[in-house]
Protein backbone atom coordinates (compact mmCIF):
# COMPACT_ATOMS: atom_id res chain seq x y z
CA UNK A 1 0.00 0.00 0.00
CA UNK A 2 1.07 3.55 -0.59
CA UNK A 3 -0.22 7.02 0.70
CA UNK A 4 -0.87 9.94 -1.19
CA UNK A 5 -1.51 13.39 0.68
CA UNK A 6 -3.32 16.47 -1.43
CA UNK A 7 -4.41 19.65 -0.06
CA UNK A 8 -8.00 21.00 -1.11
CA UNK A 9 -8.39 24.86 -0.96
CA UNK A 10 -11.70 26.32 -1.97
CA UNK A 11 -13.62 29.17 -1.47
CA UNK A 12 -16.97 26.60 -1.11
CA UNK A 13 -15.70 25.15 2.33
CA UNK A 14 -16.42 28.83 3.95
CA UNK A 15 -19.66 27.72 4.85
CA UNK A 16 -18.24 24.31 6.50
CA UNK A 17 -16.27 26.36 9.09
CA UNK A 18 -18.72 27.02 11.52
CA UNK A 19 -18.47 23.60 12.13
CA UNK A 20 -15.42 23.52 13.93
CA UNK A 21 -14.94 19.84 14.00
CA UNK A 22 -12.12 17.51 12.00
CA UNK A 23 -13.28 14.74 12.51
CA UNK A 24 -16.89 15.62 11.16
CA UNK A 25 -17.78 12.93 8.12
CA UNK A 26 -16.23 14.12 4.73
CA UNK A 27 -17.30 13.37 0.77
CA UNK A 28 -15.34 13.95 -1.89
CA UNK A 29 -16.82 13.57 -5.77
CA UNK A 30 -13.75 12.61 -8.70
CA UNK A 31 -15.48 13.99 -11.71
CA UNK A 32 -12.75 14.05 -14.30
CA UNK A 33 -9.78 16.20 -13.48
CA UNK A 34 -12.11 17.89 -10.51
CA UNK A 35 -12.34 17.08 -6.80
CA UNK A 36 -14.91 18.88 -4.73
CA UNK A 37 -15.13 18.30 -0.98
CA UNK A 38 -18.18 18.63 1.56
CA UNK A 39 -18.57 17.86 5.14
CA UNK A 40 -21.01 16.70 7.78
CA UNK A 41 -23.64 13.92 7.99
CA UNK A 42 -25.18 15.37 4.54
CA UNK A 43 -21.83 15.32 2.62
CA UNK A 44 -23.03 12.10 0.66
CA UNK A 45 -26.35 13.41 0.21
CA UNK A 46 -24.06 16.91 -1.26
CA UNK A 47 -21.46 14.64 -3.55
CA UNK A 48 -24.39 12.60 -5.28
CA UNK A 49 -26.54 15.31 -5.97
CA UNK A 50 -23.29 17.12 -8.12
CA UNK A 51 -22.27 13.89 -9.81
CA UNK A 52 -23.29 12.84 -13.38
CA UNK A 53 -25.23 10.26 -14.27
CA UNK A 54 -22.26 7.93 -14.47
CA UNK A 55 -18.13 7.45 -13.67
CA UNK A 56 -17.85 9.60 -10.92
CA UNK A 57 -16.04 8.46 -7.79
CA UNK A 58 -17.43 9.16 -4.45
CA UNK A 59 -15.21 8.71 -1.50
CA UNK A 60 -16.62 9.16 2.15
CA UNK A 61 -14.39 9.15 4.77
CA UNK A 62 -15.02 7.33 8.23
CA UNK A 63 -17.92 8.29 10.24
CA UNK A 64 -21.77 7.76 9.87
CA UNK A 65 -23.53 9.59 6.79
CA UNK A 66 -27.07 10.28 5.73
CA UNK A 67 -27.80 8.78 2.57
CA UNK A 68 -29.87 10.10 -1.29
CA UNK A 69 -32.74 7.91 -1.35
CA UNK A 70 -33.34 7.09 -4.17
CA UNK A 71 -30.22 6.45 -5.90
CA UNK A 72 -30.31 6.14 -9.70
CA UNK A 73 -27.00 7.55 -10.93
CA UNK A 74 -24.48 5.03 -11.70
CA UNK A 75 -21.44 6.09 -10.37
CA UNK A 76 -18.43 4.36 -7.65
CA UNK A 77 -18.57 4.91 -4.19
CA UNK A 78 -15.70 4.29 -1.88
CA UNK A 79 -15.98 3.93 1.77
CA UNK A 80 -13.20 4.06 4.83
CA UNK A 81 -13.96 0.29 5.28
CA UNK A 82 -16.82 -2.27 6.07
CA UNK A 83 -15.40 -2.57 10.01
CA UNK A 84 -13.36 -0.79 12.50
CA UNK A 85 -9.53 -1.21 10.96
CA UNK A 86 -7.88 -1.90 14.56
CA UNK A 87 -4.44 -1.83 12.83
CA UNK A 88 -4.49 1.66 11.95
CA UNK A 89 -7.33 3.02 14.29
CA UNK A 90 -9.53 3.81 11.17
CA UNK A 91 -13.38 3.76 11.48
CA UNK A 92 -16.22 2.18 9.31
CA UNK A 93 -17.94 4.07 7.03
CA UNK A 94 -21.64 3.48 7.80
CA UNK A 95 -24.60 3.96 5.86
CA UNK A 96 -28.36 3.18 7.14
CA UNK A 97 -29.32 2.08 3.64
CA UNK A 98 -28.73 1.98 0.00
CA UNK A 99 -32.02 2.14 -2.69
CA UNK A 100 -31.30 1.89 -5.74
CA UNK A 101 -34.18 2.57 -8.58
CA UNK A 102 -34.01 3.23 -12.15
CA UNK A 103 -35.88 6.70 -13.08
CA UNK A 104 -37.59 8.21 -15.57
CA UNK A 105 -36.18 11.02 -17.34
CA UNK A 106 -37.12 13.84 -20.58
CA UNK A 107 -35.45 14.43 -23.34
CA UNK A 108 -34.51 17.77 -24.87
CA UNK A 109 -38.31 18.18 -26.58
CA UNK A 110 -39.81 16.92 -22.77
CA UNK A 111 -40.54 13.63 -23.97
CA UNK A 112 -40.60 10.74 -21.02
CA UNK A 113 -37.45 8.69 -21.03
CA UNK A 114 -38.79 5.24 -19.42
CA UNK A 115 -35.92 4.60 -16.97
CA UNK A 116 -33.24 7.43 -18.58
CA UNK A 117 -31.09 6.53 -15.25
CA UNK A 118 -30.48 3.03 -15.19
CA UNK A 119 -28.45 0.89 -12.21
CA UNK A 120 -25.34 0.27 -14.75
CA UNK A 121 -22.16 -0.04 -13.78
CA UNK A 122 -22.58 0.82 -10.03
CA UNK A 123 -19.50 -0.14 -7.95
CA UNK A 124 -20.04 -0.22 -3.83
CA UNK A 125 -16.90 -1.05 -2.13
CA UNK A 126 -15.86 -0.75 1.77
CA UNK A 127 -18.74 0.57 3.25
CA UNK A 128 -21.32 -1.29 6.36
CA UNK A 129 -24.67 -0.56 5.65
CA UNK A 130 -28.70 -2.48 7.14
CA UNK A 131 -29.45 -3.38 3.35
CA UNK A 132 -29.06 -3.17 0.01
CA UNK A 133 -32.24 -2.47 -1.84
CA UNK A 134 -32.97 -2.80 -5.96
CA UNK A 135 -36.53 -1.18 -6.47
CA UNK A 136 -38.72 -1.71 -9.78
CA UNK A 137 -39.25 0.56 -12.12
CA UNK A 138 -40.81 -0.52 -15.79
CA UNK A 139 -38.80 -3.70 -14.79
CA UNK A 140 -35.34 -2.49 -15.84
CA UNK A 141 -32.76 -5.27 -14.53
CA UNK A 142 -29.84 -3.85 -12.58
CA UNK A 143 -26.56 -4.82 -14.65
CA UNK A 144 -22.98 -4.75 -14.24
CA UNK A 145 -22.86 -4.15 -10.69
CA UNK A 146 -19.99 -4.91 -7.72
CA UNK A 147 -20.49 -5.03 -3.95
CA UNK A 148 -16.92 -5.83 -2.86
CA UNK A 149 -15.77 -5.23 0.67
CA UNK A 150 -18.82 -4.51 2.35
CA UNK A 151 -20.47 -5.63 5.17
CA UNK A 152 -24.50 -5.59 4.80
CA UNK A 153 -26.14 -6.27 8.39
CA UNK A 154 -29.55 -7.29 7.10
CA UNK A 155 -29.53 -7.95 3.29
CA UNK A 156 -29.50 -7.56 -0.43
CA UNK A 157 -32.97 -7.53 -2.01
CA UNK A 158 -33.23 -7.56 -6.21
CA UNK A 159 -37.37 -6.45 -7.02
CA UNK A 160 -35.93 -6.73 -10.50
CA UNK A 161 -33.49 -9.27 -12.49
CA UNK A 162 -30.04 -8.43 -12.45
CA UNK A 163 -27.63 -9.15 -15.68
CA UNK A 164 -23.61 -9.50 -14.81
CA UNK A 165 -23.24 -8.54 -10.92
CA UNK A 166 -20.54 -9.32 -8.91
CA UNK A 167 -20.59 -9.69 -4.85
CA UNK A 168 -16.75 -10.52 -3.48
CA UNK A 169 -15.31 -10.26 -0.06
CA UNK A 170 -18.54 -9.08 1.57
CA UNK A 171 -20.32 -10.19 4.75
CA UNK A 172 -24.00 -10.67 3.27
CA UNK A 173 -26.66 -12.77 5.71
CA UNK A 174 -29.15 -12.74 3.40
CA UNK A 175 -29.68 -12.28 -0.75
CA UNK A 176 -33.20 -12.33 -1.81
CA UNK A 177 -34.50 -12.63 -4.75
CA UNK A 178 -38.56 -11.09 -4.68
CA UNK A 179 -40.13 -12.87 -7.10
CA UNK A 180 -40.11 -16.42 -9.34
CA UNK A 181 -40.03 -14.12 -12.44
CA UNK A 182 -36.94 -12.98 -11.55
CA UNK A 183 -33.46 -14.53 -12.78
CA UNK A 184 -30.02 -13.31 -11.88
CA UNK A 185 -28.23 -14.00 -15.15
CA UNK A 186 -24.75 -14.48 -14.47
CA UNK A 187 -24.53 -13.11 -10.81
CA UNK A 188 -20.62 -14.33 -9.22
CA UNK A 189 -20.43 -14.10 -5.55
CA UNK A 190 -17.03 -15.03 -4.55
CA UNK A 191 -14.96 -14.89 -1.25
CA UNK A 192 -17.71 -14.00 0.71
CA UNK A 193 -19.79 -14.58 4.14
CA UNK A 194 -23.15 -15.59 3.10
CA UNK A 195 -26.25 -16.61 5.46
CA UNK A 196 -28.29 -17.85 2.93
CA UNK A 197 -29.18 -16.69 -1.16
CA UNK A 198 -32.97 -17.72 -2.25
CA UNK A 199 -33.85 -17.03 -5.57
CA UNK A 200 -37.19 -19.68 -7.06
CA UNK A 201 -36.57 -19.13 -10.55
CA UNK A 202 -34.60 -21.92 -11.91
CA UNK A 203 -33.38 -20.18 -15.29
CA UNK A 204 -30.76 -18.22 -13.07
CA UNK A 205 -27.29 -18.71 -13.92
CA UNK A 206 -25.56 -18.15 -10.13
CA UNK A 207 -21.89 -18.71 -9.73
CA UNK A 208 -21.18 -19.18 -5.70
CA UNK A 209 -17.13 -19.62 -5.45
CA UNK A 210 -14.48 -19.13 -2.35
CA UNK A 211 -17.41 -18.48 0.05
CA UNK A 212 -18.91 -19.60 2.97
CA UNK A 213 -22.33 -20.29 3.42
CA UNK A 214 -24.09 -21.21 6.67
CA UNK A 215 -27.64 -22.30 5.26
CA UNK A 216 -29.25 -24.68 2.44
CA UNK A 217 -28.85 -22.64 -0.87
CA UNK A 218 -32.25 -22.56 -2.73
CA UNK A 219 -31.64 -21.60 -6.17
CA UNK A 220 -30.46 -23.98 -8.97
CA UNK A 221 -26.47 -22.66 -8.67
CA UNK A 222 -23.00 -23.50 -9.65
CA UNK A 223 -21.34 -24.13 -6.26
CA UNK A 224 -17.16 -24.50 -6.20
CA UNK A 225 -14.24 -24.36 -3.46
CA UNK A 226 -16.55 -23.27 -0.92
CA UNK A 227 -17.48 -23.99 3.02
CA UNK A 228 -21.20 -25.28 3.13
CA UNK A 229 -23.13 -26.06 6.14
CA UNK A 230 -25.85 -26.73 4.04
CA UNK A 231 -26.96 -28.90 1.37
CA UNK A 232 -27.95 -27.79 -2.58
CA UNK A 233 -30.98 -28.18 -4.28
CA UNK A 234 -31.74 -30.20 -6.94
CA UNK A 235 -29.99 -29.52 -10.47
CA UNK A 236 -27.16 -27.51 -9.10
CA UNK A 237 -23.22 -29.04 -9.71
CA UNK A 238 -21.18 -29.04 -6.78
CA UNK A 239 -16.98 -28.99 -7.33
CA UNK A 240 -14.14 -29.13 -4.77
CA UNK A 241 -16.76 -27.98 -1.65
CA UNK A 242 -16.43 -28.77 2.05
CA UNK A 243 -19.86 -29.76 3.45
CA UNK A 244 -19.98 -29.46 7.08
CA UNK A 245 -22.05 -32.35 8.17
CA UNK A 246 -24.04 -32.19 5.05
CA UNK A 247 -24.27 -34.68 2.60
CA UNK A 248 -24.31 -32.32 -1.26
CA UNK A 249 -28.08 -32.80 -1.73
CA UNK A 250 -30.12 -35.28 -3.75
CA UNK A 251 -30.93 -34.32 -7.42
CA UNK A 252 -27.61 -32.66 -7.97
CA UNK A 253 -26.45 -32.98 -11.76
CA UNK A 254 -22.87 -33.10 -11.00
CA UNK A 255 -21.11 -33.73 -7.85
CA UNK A 256 -17.07 -34.03 -8.42
CA UNK A 257 -14.46 -34.26 -5.55
CA UNK A 258 -16.45 -32.82 -2.46
CA UNK A 259 -16.16 -33.77 1.12
CA UNK A 260 -18.81 -34.34 2.81
CA UNK A 261 -20.16 -34.73 6.30
CA UNK A 262 -16.92 -33.04 7.82
CA UNK A 263 -16.65 -32.20 11.37
CA UNK A 264 -16.52 -28.60 12.03
CA UNK A 265 -14.05 -29.08 14.50
CA UNK A 266 -11.08 -30.14 11.83
CA UNK A 267 -12.26 -27.55 8.82
CA UNK A 268 -10.34 -24.40 10.86
CA UNK A 269 -6.77 -23.60 11.78
CA UNK A 270 -8.17 -21.45 15.09
CA UNK A 271 -8.88 -23.29 17.81
CA UNK A 272 -12.73 -23.37 18.44
CA UNK A 273 -13.39 -21.33 15.35
CA UNK A 274 -16.83 -22.54 14.25
CA UNK A 275 -17.88 -20.72 11.16
CA UNK A 276 -19.86 -18.22 12.85
CA UNK A 277 -19.07 -14.71 11.48
CA UNK A 278 -17.56 -12.25 13.99
CA UNK A 279 -14.97 -9.12 13.01
CA UNK A 280 -11.66 -11.29 14.65
CA UNK A 281 -12.57 -14.04 12.58
CA UNK A 282 -10.22 -15.15 9.75
CA UNK A 283 -11.30 -18.68 8.80
CA UNK A 284 -7.96 -19.79 7.74
CA UNK A 285 -8.10 -23.27 7.25
CA UNK A 286 -6.39 -26.09 8.94
CA UNK A 287 -4.77 -27.91 6.55
CA UNK A 288 -5.30 -25.48 3.11
CA UNK A 289 -3.04 -28.07 1.13
CA UNK A 290 -5.15 -30.28 1.91
CA UNK A 291 -8.75 -28.95 0.61
CA UNK A 292 -7.33 -27.59 -2.85
CA UNK A 293 -9.99 -26.35 -5.48
CA UNK A 294 -10.69 -26.31 -8.90
CA UNK A 295 -8.04 -23.53 -9.71
CA UNK A 296 -5.26 -25.06 -7.49
CA UNK A 297 -5.55 -22.67 -4.46
CA UNK A 298 -6.85 -23.33 -0.97
CA UNK A 299 -10.84 -23.67 -0.85
CA UNK A 300 -12.61 -21.29 1.19
CA UNK A 301 -12.60 -17.14 2.14
CA UNK A 302 -8.32 -17.48 1.38
CA UNK A 303 -8.23 -18.94 -1.98
CA UNK A 304 -9.21 -17.79 -5.81
CA UNK A 305 -8.55 -13.93 -7.14
CA UNK A 306 -9.61 -12.06 -4.65
CA UNK A 307 -8.61 -13.71 -1.17
CA UNK A 308 -10.86 -12.40 1.96
CA UNK A 309 -9.63 -8.70 2.75
CA UNK A 310 -11.46 -5.98 4.14
CA UNK A 311 -9.58 -3.09 3.66
CA UNK A 312 -10.96 -0.97 0.70
CA UNK A 313 -9.10 -0.57 -3.17
CA UNK A 314 -8.23 2.63 -3.79
CA UNK A 315 -9.08 5.30 -2.22
CA UNK A 316 -10.12 5.53 1.15
CA UNK A 317 -9.54 8.39 3.55
CA UNK A 318 -8.19 7.74 6.37
CA UNK A 319 -7.21 11.19 7.75
CA UNK A 320 -8.32 14.75 7.38
CA UNK A 321 -7.31 17.81 9.21
CA UNK A 322 -9.50 20.86 8.40
CA UNK A 323 -9.03 24.50 10.01
CA UNK A 324 -11.78 25.69 11.78
CA UNK A 325 -11.16 29.38 10.08
CA UNK A 326 -11.68 30.54 6.74
CA UNK A 327 -8.57 32.90 5.35
CA UNK A 328 -9.08 36.41 4.87
CA UNK A 329 -10.45 35.74 1.14
CA UNK A 330 -12.86 33.26 2.44
CA UNK A 331 -10.79 30.48 1.90
CA UNK A 332 -10.83 27.06 3.94
CA UNK A 333 -8.20 24.92 3.77
CA UNK A 334 -8.43 20.96 4.26
CA UNK A 335 -5.64 18.36 4.45
CA UNK A 336 -6.85 15.11 3.23
CA UNK A 337 -4.62 11.95 3.84
CA UNK A 338 -5.71 9.02 1.47
CA UNK A 339 -4.24 5.32 1.77
CA UNK A 340 -4.59 3.61 -1.35
CA UNK A 341 -4.23 -0.62 -1.64
CA UNK A 342 -3.32 -0.94 -5.37
CA UNK A 343 -4.90 -5.16 -4.61
CA UNK A 344 -7.91 -6.95 -4.43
Amino acid sequence: MKNLLFIVATAAFSLCAKAQNTDAPMATLKHGDQTRVWLGVDAFINAYNAAADSADIITLSSGKFNVPSPISKSFSLYGAGCEDDVKTGTKATVLYSLNFKPEDTTDEDGNKVVAGRRVNGVHIEGIQTDRIIFSKNNGVPVENLTIAKCKVKEYVEFYVSSINNTVRQCYVPRINNNSSTLTHQNLFITNSYLGYISSANTKSTIHIDHCIVKSSINPVCLCTNSILYGSLSSGSTAKNNIFVEKEVGSGVQENNNNWTNLANAGIYAAEGENGNYAEDKTFELKYPKKYVGTDNTEIGLHGGNYPWNKIPCTPRIIESNIDTKTSADGKLKVSIKVEAQTKD
